[in-house]
């Protein structure tokens, strides 16, 4: 049996403010671990006890994958050696005490609760004129650890226990709403002045940005702004206003802040590039990445509430942060996650201009190719102002922030608004790349992802080397055992099967003959014309395209996949157009020629996302590539697979 830190939570609960605690102490999960389901994120909570009080914890997603093979489960005993613990206020009843845990070590799990914890009450709270002090709350005797009695890291400095709003008066307690109502859309900017109020004083107790959760209500962080974006305007039917957005950096992490609407007039003119500020009462919220290139999975929206102070003193704070990925570590990512590379320009395109296809909208881009010492190039979009004034020459080193991911024919990467690039910084890492380009960088081929079978290609679109297929190659077992695209996000991964099956019906669908339109056009039986609404012209006769559904099956198990008509001309060795036109003459030459694409082995890559509809989410499978197998290359993977078990 495992000795919990008797008194711990109690200690925490009678402890003024939030803070963060790095000294180790024993818990155990007493309940069933919840997935947190309002949050863009794999997060968890449960219920941990002390052996005699119980309060809410919260898992973040860096522990979630213990949680998903069962290692963390209930009745797990853990040794926490970093949490935040914060108090929520709770109108006639006692606050409610959450632990966030990021750092802790699993001793064990036993069969049943330990001791008999019961619900913090008020009674537990300190006696009203007579706080106890957290620091010198007494150590339990039956605690297995030994530890110097406790300091809150950060204290709430007294001054913003009343928030006083630096732009006139005190503020309301309700905070502005995403919706707010907008007078006037566009940018205008209220005559208190150009900069923010000065901190003066003694220097507030600070938290460090990597510390910030939605359960901390009370903090102020000492952040550099990196990054400001122009004002944004948006005008739809449903809602309208305005927003930018600026990247806060201290030496823990960084993170996205965004002012919407009236907030907007208040704050764009205080926050400037460059400088550092001391910022409190913002609302910290799960970030929606497809608009952020942080990588931080919280952000901060500010309010009516929002604190914004300058600060003297800004030597301290770093200038800027990376965090680099090497490209021939891109297929880790998915679609749309921000990472930052740095690299060395091996060529750089003309300025073209394309059409959205969501608005119509016209739009610059020029592609660059890059390379690292990874042995892998890649191709990287610019666009805009940054596509048209870009010229950099090639063989220099830049260090581009905020890189999104693309899954275009392998992987791609393309510069957002919000990221930056530095040609040549002076940093460490950029004089080491330079110095290996010019060695030998400068004389090697390099491998792409856009290759085929045993080429590159590890991403979306390509299998990738031997190497690379076997560390993503999953069983259908696994697929359903893992959970594989359960989540919010684009899973991909590698399968090894045979086809078992093809469904017939809906084969194919027709679509329109326009370049680059491919959506789907109905027949006018009063004409006989195919009409496309998108492109508004009507066509004699469609451009049928495959997207059918088909049954894979190994020792392990089965899985419907759907396919598009790329690997459903593989897979049929016929067009879409020459099979329903088999169809429509010879039913018995269609039918075999289905039967003849069965049992045939594949490797398959593919994406898993779960889909919505009519209330009901199911998991979808589609294969973006298939590739038949090369029985040599096979059979040394399976030799290497026994070699591991020896």
């Amino acid at each position: 049996m495992y000795d919990l830190s008797a008194g711990e939570i109690l200690r925490f609960h009678q402890a003024p403010g939030n803070m963060t605690v790095s000294t180790p102490y024993v818990v155990q999960v007493i309940s069933p671990i919840q997935l947190l389901s309002n949050q863009a994120s794999d997060a968890h909570r449960c219920m941990v006890s002390d052996g005699e009080r119980m309060s809410l914890a919260v898992i973040p997603n860096k522990l979630s994958a213990r949680v998903a093979d069962e290692t963390i489960t209930r009745f797990t005993v853990l040794k926490v050696k970093k949490c935040s613990v914060s108090k929520k206020e709770r109108q006639n009843d006692t606050p409610m005490l959450f632990i966030v845990i990021h750092d802790a070590e699993i001793l064990g799990t036993v069969g049943e609760k330990i001791g008999n914890p019961a619900k913090l009450t008020e009674q537990d709270d300190v006696a009203a004129g007579a706080p106890q002090s957290f620091a010198a709350a007494p150590a339990a005797a039956e605690s297995p650890i030994s530890r110097p009695a406790y300091q809150p890291q950060y204290q709430q400095p007294p001054a913003q226990q009343q928030p006083q709003s630096h732009f006139g008066g005190a503020q309301s307690s309700s905070s502005s709403s995403f919706m707010s109502r907008v007078d006037d859309i566009k940018p205008k900017y209220s005559a208190m002045g150009s900069s923010a109020p000065m901190h003066t004083g003694a220097p507030p107790s600070v938290h460090p940005i990597s510390d910030l959760n939605p359960y901390h209500n009370k903090w102020t962080i000492r952040a550099r702004v990196t990054q400001k974006t122009p004002i944004k305007v948006w005008n739809k039917p449903s809602s309208q206003g305005r927003l930018f957005s600026v990247t806060l950096l201290d030496d823990s992490g960084e993170i996205r802040g965004t002012a919407f609407t009236q907030q907007v007039d208040k704050l764009f003119p205080l926050l400037e590039a460059g400088k550092v500020y001391y910022i409190s009462n913002a609302q910290v919220r799960m970030a929606k990445q497809q608009f952020s290139n942080v990588n931080n999975q919280y952000e901060l929206t500010f309010d009516d509430n929002t604190l914004v102070e300058l600060c003297l003193e800004q030597a301290n704070v770093p200038q800027e942060h990376y965090d680099f990925i090497p490209l021939g570590g891109l297929e880790k990512f998915q679609k749309n996650q921000v990472v930052d590379i740095l690299c060395v320009l091996k060529d750089a395109g003309e300025v073209s201009e394309i059409t959205m296809r969501t608005d119509d909208r016209k739009m610059t881009k020029r592609d660059l190719t890059i390379v690292d010492k990874s042995g892998f190039q890649v191709r990287a979009a610019l666009w805009g102002t940054e596509a048209e004034t870009f010229n950099v020459p090639v063989d220099h080193v830049i260090a581009f922030k905020g890189m999104r991911v693309g899954d275009f024919g392998g992987r791609t990467l393309s510069l957002p608004s919000m990221g930056s690039m530095t040609v040549n910084p002076d940093i460490p890492e950029a004089h080491a790349l330079r110095g290996w380009y010019d060695a030998e960088g400068r004389h090697m081929s390099f491998q792409s992802y856009r290759g085929t079978g045993g080429g590159g290609g590890g991403g979306a679109g390509g299998i990738g080397s031997a190497e690379n297929f076997e560390a993503q190659l999953k069983t259908m077992a696994q697929v359903g055992a893992e959970n594989i695209g359960a989540t919010d996000n684009v899973e991909f991964f590698n399968l090894k099967g045979t086809i078992a099956f093809i469904r017939s019906n809906n084969l194919a669908y027709p679509s329109c003959p326009g370049e680059n339109c491919n959506k789907k056009v109905t027949e006018d039986l009063s004409s006989g014309q195919w009409r496309c609404e998108k492109c508004e012209r009507s066509w004699p006769a469609p451009d049928y395209r495959y997207i059918f559904s088909f049954n894979v099956s190994d020792d392990t198990g089965q899985n419907w996949l759907q396919c598009f008509n790329e690997v459903g001309e593989l897979l049929l060795g016929a067009t879409a157009n020459e099979m329903m036109e088999l169809q429509r003459v010879n039913e018995v030459a269609f039918g075999q020629k289905l039967a003849d694409a069965t049992f045939k082995e594949y490797k398959f890559r593919c994406k898993a996302k779960s889909e919505t509809f009519n209330e009901v989410s199911r998991v979808r499978i589609s294969a973006t590539n298939a590739y038949p197998i090369d029985y040599v290359a096979e059979t040394a993977r399976l030799s290497r697979l026994i070699d591991s078990y020896n």
